[in-house]
């Protein structure tokens, strides 16, 4: 296939998803009287705006595998040195986010965590990647049933198969042999979380084989209305569940994947208005940068430097919340704080973009 121009719908896609992460990691305050709802995770079932934020990274992860890979084929790079480099990323992205983990409780630990599981579920697809797209379709369905199945007929001491509440689940009972408690990344939501990324990768593969706009965006309605739709009807049956992954759940959220990419292309490829997503093509042109950065800026500095403020001591981010509550109250207050850590790491890939510097695990 011939080498294929860079998608920067995808890029802004990619910078919406790691913008959408700040915003929820980083508020002010998590006094869930004032930090509005949407932006809290769902405690067990449902899914807010915060639960797809995660799921839409993956997808651009899946999406852009395909442009990557036909990159490195047009380079004449080898199947075992692919390989070689894929399992050096996925190892990678592990250790960054084993890294981070360390650095917000000053102990070193391997927890599985958000940058963990990318580089394992990067991984994986990138081993299925050279099948036909109706092997990547079947496996993906395929694999949510799996999930399904695990959970309705998998026995244990304390465990109710079919069930899928808290502590009584076949998921938790099976993680519980692997993972520490700590852990809210569950082992067995590595099984559907597959099917997420290749999604994006049926997506992405499609994007470089057609070439009229409107077929596209015709697709990616269609796809979009149909998963957001199939996964709200699955949901009578199998809850909507980010911490499990659900099977409804990896429906759901790569509907509203498709059609939030869906106006990002409308409004990059086909209106050609890119100055408009401008600041988040920045972002998604050093995603996994901005995400250590600003992680190691709130451990390190944010969380850690003690200042007065009213004549007693807090941290930074307690100054600049209560600043900003005190001027605009404590919701806005909260907002602003997060504003602030987003233009915060704005800034430093803007200056990593004006001089070319786009870093890549």
């Amino acid at each position: 296939m011939p080498l294929p121009p860079r998608l920067t719908s995808l890029d802004a896609f990619r910078g919406f998803a790691i913008a959408g992460m700040l915003l929820v990691n980083n508020p002010g305050t998590w006094d869930p009287a004032v930090v509005p709802r949407l932006l809290f995770h769902a405690e067990w079932h449902g899914c807010t705006f915060a639960d797809l934020i995660f799921p839409f990274f993956l997808f651009a992860v899946g999406m852009a595998m395909p442009f990557s890979e036909t990159k490195r084929l047009e380079h004449g790079v080898p199947v075992w040195k692919g390989i070689l480099i894929a399992a050096r990323r996925g190892l990678l992205l592990y250790l960054l986010g084993a890294f981070l983990k360390s650095a917000s409780i000053n102990a070193p630990v391997l927890h599985f965590g958000i940058l963990q599981r990318i580089g394992v579920l990067y991984f994986v697809v990138y081993l299925l990647l050279p099948l036909k797209a109706r092997w990547h379709a079947t496996i993906g369905v395929s694999l949510l049933l799996v999930w399904w199945a695990i959970l309705s007929f998998v026995h244990g001491p304390g465990i109710i198969p079919g069930s899928f509440e808290r502590d009584v689940n076949a998921a938790q009972y099976l993680d519980s042999f692997i993972l520490v408690p700590e852990d809210k990344e569950t082992i067995i939501s590595m099984i559907p979380g597959i099917s997420t990324v290749l999604a994006g990768v049926l997506v992405g593969r499609s994007l470089m084989r057609q070439a009229d706009q409107n077929t596209v965006m015709r697709m990616l309605a269609l796809a979009g209305v149909a998963g957001v739709v199939i996964g709200l009807l699955w949901d009578f049956v199998v809850p909507l569940n980010k911490i499990l992954w659900s099977s409804s759940f990896a429906v759901y959220t790569a509907g509203w994947s498709c059609l939030v990419f869906l106006l990002f292309y409308w409004v990059i490829e086909v209106r050609k208005s890119a100055r408009l997503a401008f600041p988040l093509i920045v972002y998604g042109m050093n995603a996994i940068t901005l995400y250590v950065f600003t992680g190691l800026l709130v451990r390190w500095v944010m969380l850690s430097w003690k200042v007065s403020y009213n004549g007693t001591m807090t941290s930074l981010t307690g100054y600049f919340y209560k600043s900003f509550a005190s001027l605009a109250g404590p919701t806005v207050g909260s907002l602003l704080y997060s504003t602030m850590i987003i233009f915060i790491g704005w800034i430093l890939c803007y200056w990593m973009f004006r001089r070319k510097l786009f870093l890549k695990v």
